[in-house]
């Protein structure tokens, strides 16, 4: 049995049980189209109305990925003073769009600092990723958050969901927060806004550690588990 994450793994057994079968985790890989160095980091003094702050959040909009939530979190950052406007990109599932459609109603003035671009093709998808200045990654619920992988490829600092595999994958290079309490997103993404070297540091550290998810490693670690498998059933 070959699984995505070790949390992937973990979570099938809790409901299973201990399987009998060997087991391995080989994580899927990321298109190289996303690979972009970080870029250097400006205070947060430095940004205005004029060129604000870009956050972005590629997902579609679901009941558990929360950009609801992620809404109200901006609009409390804006609320304090900070120049910082949103893109949600991804398509939607109706009873979820309706949540932040209700989020995006009682937000002030939320058609001026966020933005729903819906879904979009996937090879124009990288270039979203290099016009924001900071990722947000708001799912609770995820097997293999290849979301996130591009998040990290693409060299920017990721404010990041602490539930399922996100920590696994993501690991000490995010800032985390409960996908479903705006003020801990807000407070995450505040520790961004307030530090150019957190910024530095992270999305630095999150790129590279998105360089081990490749389609090479997991075609090499995928065939040599299936070949270590025909040599046991042989023998």
């Amino acid at each position: 049995m070959i699984f995505l994450t070790d949390y992937a793994r973990t979570a099938v057994q809790g409901v299973t049980g201990q399987l009998t079968a060997q087991t391995a985790v080989i994580p899927h890989g990321l298109n190289s189209r996303f690979e972009q160095v970080p870029k250097p980091q400006i205070s947060i003094k430095q940004y205005s109305a004029a060129k604000p702050f870009r956050l972005i959040y590629v997902s579609i909009v679901d009941l558990y990925k929360h950009q609801w939530c992620v809404v109200e979190a901006v609009a409390l950052l804006r609320q304090e003073g900070y120049p910082v406007v949103l893109e949600l990109t991804g398509p939607s599932y109706l009873p979820a769009m309706r949540k932040l459609q209700d989020a995006l109603a009682r937000a002030k003035g939320s058609s001026e600092w966020v933005q729903y671009v819906g879904n979009i093709p996937y090879e124009t998808l990288s270039a979203h990723y290099a016009a924001a200045d900071l990722g947000i990654f708001a799912s609770s619920c995820e097997n293999m958050p290849n979301i996130l992988l591009e998040i990290m490829a693409s060299g920017l600092p990721v404010a990041c969901s602490n539930k399922g595999p996100m920590p696994e994958v993501l690991g000490d290079a995010g800032v985390y927060f409960d996908p479903e309490s705006p003020v801990e997103i807000a407070a995450a993404i505040r520790q961004y806004l307030d530090s150019t070297e957190l910024r530095a540091a992270n999305a630095l550290a999150s790129y590279q550690r998105a360089k081990q998810y490749s389609w090479a490693r997991c075609a090499n670690e995928t065939f040599g588990f299936l070949a270590a498998m025909a040599k046991k059933r042989n023998n």
